[in-house]
C-alpha cells in the first residue's frame, strides 16, 4: 500500500482510521442469489401465511439435508463496512456447495420435539428420500399430530419432487398436509440455523472428529443435545421472517422486490437469544 507514496503509513494506523470511519471488519452475509421469479414467489408466500402466528407454526415440522465436511477452512470471509450496511448487496458472498470428505444428512423438527438425524449415504436421491418419508417422516407425524393437523414442510429439491415422492404424499394427504415451499429460501427454514448450531458444537470438540464414522457420531450426538428452547424459539420466529420479505424491498426495473437477506436478518435477530447461531461480532 505504500509503494509510490512519498510517506509510509503504518498497519496500525490504517486500522485506527478505518475504525474511526466506522468501517469495522465485519463476517460477510451468505446468501443464494435470487432471480426475479424467486422474489416474486417469496413475496407470495410471505403474503398468503402473513395472518399465521406462532400457533400456526407450531403444527409445522420443518426438514432439510445439510452437508457436514470433515476438514474445511473457516470460510468466514471478513470486510471492512459500515454497521448499517450489512445487507448491501456488495457486502455479501454467494453460497457455493463445498467438495468431498463430508457426510450428508437429513433431520427434521417441529415446536413440540427433535425428529431423526438420519446420515444419508451418498447423495440423497428419490429412492432414498422415499425410505426417510416410510421409515421417519410418517411415524413422526402420526405420534406428534395424532389428531392429523400437521404440516410437513419440504424445500423444492429434485428429490422431493419425483413423480414416485408426490405419489406417496398423496397417498397420505389424510394424514398430514405438505407446505408449499418457495424455491431458494433457506433463510425461511429454521433448521438452517440448526445445522449451523451442529457445525459450531462439532467444530468445538476436543478432540476433533478424525474420520467421516466419527464425525456422524458427533453429529448424532450434537443433535440430540440441542436444547429444547433453542428449536422451539427457532420455529416461533417464522412470523418475524416472513414480515421481513413482505417489508424488505429494493427499487428495480419492474418494481419493488423483497431483499433476500432481510429474512436472514429476522432469523438472526430471533436466534440472538439461542447463543448467537449467527453472530456478526467485530474482530
Amino acid at each position: 500500500m505504500n509503494q509510490g507514496a512519498t510517506k509510509s503509513v503504518s498497519q496500525s494506523t490504517i486500522q485506527r482510521t478505518l475504525l474511526r470511519l466506522g468501517l469495522r471488519s465485519r463476517r460477510l452475509v451468505r446468501a443464494p442469489m435470487l432471480t426475479a421469479v424467486h422474489r416474486r414467489r417469496r413475496l407470495e408466500f410471505a403474503r398468503q401465511y402473513s395472518s399465521w402466528t406462532s400457533t400456526e407454526w407450531r403444527q409445522v415440522a420443518f426438514s432439510d439435508e445439510s452437508r457436514f465436511m470433515l476438514h474445511r477452512t473457516d470460510g468466514r470471509w471478513r470486510i471492512r463496512r459500515e454497521t448499517s450496511e450489512r445487507n448491501h448487496p456488495a457486502t455479501i458472498a454467494g453460497t457455493v456447495q463445498a467438495g468431498g470428505g463430508s457426510i450428508m444428512v437429513w433431520g427434521m423438527f417441529s415446536w413440540h420435539s427433535l425428529g431423526s438425524l438420519i446420515i444419508v449415504e451418498g447423495t440423497m436421491d428419490q429412492y432414498k428420500y422415499a425410505s426417510v418419508l416410510a421409515d421417519h417422516v410418517h411415524p413422526y407425524m402420526r405420534i406428534v399430530f395424532p389428531q392429523d393437523d400437521g404440516i410437513f414442510q419440504q424445500d423444492n429439491a429434485r428429490c422431493h419432487t419425483a413423480a414416485s415422492v408426490r405419489a406417496w404424499f398423496e397417498e397420505h394427504q389424510d394424514e398430514f398436509t405438505v407446505l408449499p415451499w418457495p424455491a431458494n429460501s433457506p433463510d425461511l427454514n429454521p433448521i438452517e440455523h440448526l445445522w449451523d448450531h451442529l457445525d459450531r458444537v462439532v467444530r468445538a470438540m476436543d478432540p476433533q472428529p478424525r474420520n467421516l464414522a466419527q464425525l456422524a457420531t458427533a453429529l448424532e450426538s450434537a443433535w440430540l443435545n440441542i436444547p429444547e428452547n433453542t428449536f422451539r424459539d427457532l420455529c416461533d420466529s417464522l412470523p418475524a421472517r416472513l414480515a421481513a420479505v413482505r417489508s424488505a424491498k429494493v427499487q428495480g426495473k419492474k418494481g419493488y422486490w423483497p431483499l433476500f437477506v432481510n429474512a436472514f436478518e429476522a432469523a438472526f435477530v430471533a436466534s440472538w437469544k439461542l447463543n448467537q447461531l449467527v453472530s456478526d461480532e467485530p474482530a
